[in-house]
């Protein structure tokens, strides 16, 4: 057989097998194949991780009620342990317990419901009048700054609502005040877990109105494993209330938080163990969890990662995008004719481009590749053999990378912290790479060659961000057969490229 008709075997088997099981998925399981077909659900999953000290375990997570009473559909999946949902007079705790555990533990509880449910912190009448809280005992010098801050609080004041407005409008506009630094130094002092919430619940006890903490998780499928926010649930005399201090104007909305916990008592109990913590992990599910049942539980589950925790599944978000943009820069330089550093750096690129805005995101890459093709440079003149000399540009890679995250933070732009998803490897290569171009073909070849990288990068940007695209890859990642075999097309192709009929073009003419 010719390497054309095996070739061209394997490119009808690709298609066949990945458009197959596409269209099995499709027709037998009812996953949408159009991401405007599904009914979106939010897939909220508490991960409780710990170190088991090799006595009996017993971990305590509280729960929100709305996952509970039948608006949401809430799941466990913890093997090895005993799992039980304790209520207790409407509060509800999920318990997991287990004898003699030792090293690390992870224990899973997963909630769904659809989108645009209540953000779970409606007010809640109470169970008879509250307690009025003790006023904090707090030194002298103390005592007087936090008097001050209510009091000025009160006088604008008409009502408990208002009152929590108004102090902590004067908080966040106050923060550099003395009475403000002073108050919160106190309680940092302290080693409290959330010495801001603290203080808070002191300043309104200090006003007689009953507060408690409470924990909310941001409905964003950008923050993986993110740790609670941190909320304050108060008594506005007829109902409890949760809202947040940092923006205590704005009534909590579903579409952007989610209260998972309230009542004031502990999010996280866990015995038998230590260094324990509790992470959440938001994914946006499009597939009803009916068809997703019937997808997990058939034989073709290799063709889903649907059944992974969703921790795990948020990695696969950007892993199943790589193939796209390596399809891209096949395209470009295959096709298109456009130059390129390497294959992997415009791909890789285009992926931190989805967590940087593209604009800044090239500002940033283009700092810090003249400053260290300037360093690269320093580095040539001590003839240093190539491995060490390329170790070298890792380092100073690093230390520039630190230096512009410092530097952007002290600037009050937090963008440029994430300049650490720039490969410093990639770069580092291509900083070698492009010196090299640099003394051998003049920099015209070298500045087009990167130019060629960053534009291939923002074109593989723009087509991994398509909505449909990022749909079909993750739900149906079957399909990146389908992506192989026109890969392997393209690598056949050897005629004329698209830049090379326009350099030809005085031959054509002649």
């Amino acid at each position: 057989m010719s390497a054309q008709a095996k070739l061209l075997s394997a490119v009808v088997a690709l298609i066949v097998i990945g458009g197959g099981l596409a269209a099995y998925k499709t027709q037998k399981l009812g996953v949408p194949f159009w991401e405007d077909q599904g009914a979106d659900e939010w897939l909220v999953e508490a991960k409780v991780s710990f170190l088991a000290t090799g006595r009996p375990v017993k971990a305590s997570l509280s729960l929100p009620e709305e996952a509970v009473v039948g608006k949401g559909i809430q799941e466990s999946g913890s093997l090895g342990y005993h799992f039980d949902i304790e209520d207790n007079r409407g509060e509800y705790t999920a318990i997991w317990s287990a004898n003699e555990r030792d090293d690390g533990q992870a224990l899973y509880y997963r909630v769904r419901f659809k989108e645009g449910l209540a953000s779970g912190g409606e007010a809640t009448p109470a169970n008879g009048e509250p307690d009025v809280p003790d006023v904090p005992i707090l030194p002298g010098s103390l005592a007087r700054a936090a008097e001050s801050i209510v009091k000025r609080a009160q006088a604008v004041a008409a009502d408990n609502d208002t009152f929590f407005v108004a102090l902590f409008n004067q908080v966040s506009t106050e923060k550099s005040s003395q009475e403000y630094l002073l108050i919160k130094r106190h309680y940092e002092r302290e080693r409290l877990v959330n010495p801001d919430i603290a203080m808070a619940i002191e300043l309104l006890g200090m006003a007689k109105i009953p507060a408690r903490i409470a924990y909310g998780i941001s409905l964003n499928e950008e923050n993986s494993a993110q740790a609670p926010i941190p909320l304050l649930e108060y008594y506005d005399g007829a109902a409890w209330k949760v809202r947040d201090p940092s923006q205590p104007s704005k009534v909590l909305d579903g579409r952007d938080i989610f209260v998972w916990h309230r009542g004031g008592g502990p999010l996280l109990e866990v015995n038998g163990g230590e260094n324990s913590r509790v992470t959440f992990t938001v994914v946006k599910d499009r597939i009803p969890l009916s068809r997703l049942t019937d997808l997990q539980e058939s034989p073709l589950l290799i063709s889903t990662i649907l059944a992974l925790p969703a921790s795990e599944r948020a990695v696969f978000r950007y892993i199943v995008l790589i193939p796209l943009g390596a399809f891209v820069v096949v395209l470009m330089r295959n096709i298109i004719g456009v130059p390129t550093l390497g294959t992997f750096m415009p791909v890789l690129l285009a992926l931190a481009l989805l967590e940087i805005k593209p604009l800044q995101g090239i500002m940033m890459f283009s700092i810090l590749v003249g400053v260290g093709l300037w360093f690269r440079f320093l580095l040539s003149r001590m003839n240093l053999l190539v491995v060490p000399r390329v170790a070298a540009c890792v380092v100073i890679v690093t230390l520039l990378m630190m230096l512009m995250g410092v530097i952007s933070y002290q600037m009050g732009m937090s963008v440029g912290i994430k300049i650490t998803l720039f490969p410093m490897i990639i770069i580092a290569w291509t900083l070698e790479r492009m010196s090299l171009i640099w003394e051998e073909e003049g920099k015209r070849s070298a500045i087009v060659q990167v130019s060629g990288s960053v534009f291939v990068a923002v074109c593989a940007y723009y087509f991994m961000k398509v909505s449909q695209i990022q749909y079909w890859a993750f739900y149906f990642p079957e399909l990146l057969l389908v992506l192989l075999a026109s890969i392997l097309l393209v690598g056949r192709y050897t005629g004329y490229r698209l830049s090379e009929l326009i350099r030809f073009k005085t031959f054509t003419n002649a």
